[in-house]
């Protein structure tokens, strides 16, 4: 596997307000990484970071060794995709135009969808079992529907990097689960997944490696076993609990005590 993303010494800064401190790290091809830790910790405000959406306040993130400030909007979009935790959307538009907008990096300036892009959404709203919702309505949708449309919507931008902030959100356990079995089938496909997630236990089971943040800094990063500790768990969550690995499972658990 190569190196697909380089992140090196970036901070972020609003006003005088220091939210990215120093992180540095680098992704391969076909990695799942969960981005985790307490709320105001920066999971989102690093996603954002990389995507461009938040300017760079000092150092660089790197694409295939190319600098993201040397993007320009679509070739970024083509290499990595976004998809935000919020599902608030005031449009009344059928779910497959919101599906197919994540074809927007491939077309030329006044260029209108194909049939190969109306083909490749319905492909990844069949996938997520948003195919049903089709000429449907978004406003109509409960909020965990909003959210599997929103995630076909990434899976059919078919970028390598997919930066996902919180994507399991309003997701009941079923749907939630069958998101990160999608995911981990990417692998294969050498797709590289960053997600901030909250469920420590999907985590763990899904992630090949996690970044456990706290005050806009990293405080380890490493496979699961080495980032779900009882000493990380206190230290950043300021929780006392037992880490074991579960007899059912076999996967990494933990308790609070």
């Amino acid at each position: 596997m190569k190196d697909i993303l380089e992140v090196k010494n970036i901070s972020y800064f609003v006003g005088e307000n220091k939210i990215l401190k120093d992180i540095s790290f680098k992704c391969q091809s076909g990695e799942i990484i969960g981005i985790i830790g307490p709320n105001g910790s920066g999971k989102t405000t690093l996603l954002k970071t990389i995507n461009g959406i938040n300017p760079i306040s000092s150092g660089d993130i790197l694409l295939n060794g190319k600098s993201i400030k040397e993007y320009d909007e679509k070739e970024l979009a083509r290499d990595t995709s976004f998809m935000n935790q919020n599902t608030n959307i005031e449009f009344d538009f059928p779910c497959i135009d919101i599906v197919v907008l994540g074809r927007y990096p491939y077309l030329e300036r006044f260029q209108e969808y194909g049939k190969k892009d109306i083909e490749i959404a319905e492909k990844y709203m069949k996938m997520t079992n948003t195919l049903k919702f089709k000429d449907k309505s978004i406003l109509e949708l409960s909020g965990g529907e909003r959210q599997r449309v929103l995630f076909a919507k990434v899976l059919t931008q078919e970028s390598d990097i997919m930066l996902l902030d919180e994507p399991s959100a309003s997701l009941d356990m079923m749907y939630e689960d069958e998101l990160f079995k999608h995911l981990e089938s990417m692998k294969s496909e050498h797709k590289t997944v960053i997600s901030v997630i909250h469920n420590l236990r999907i985590a763990v089971k899904y992630c090949t490696r996690l970044i456990l943040m706290s005050n806009g800094e990293i405080v380890e990063d490493g496979e699961p076993e080495k980032v779900i500790t009882e000493e990380n768990l206190n230290k950043v969550y300021g929780i006392n609990a037992r880490v074991y690995h579960n007899s059912i499972s076999g996967l990494l658990d933990f308790c609070i005590l």
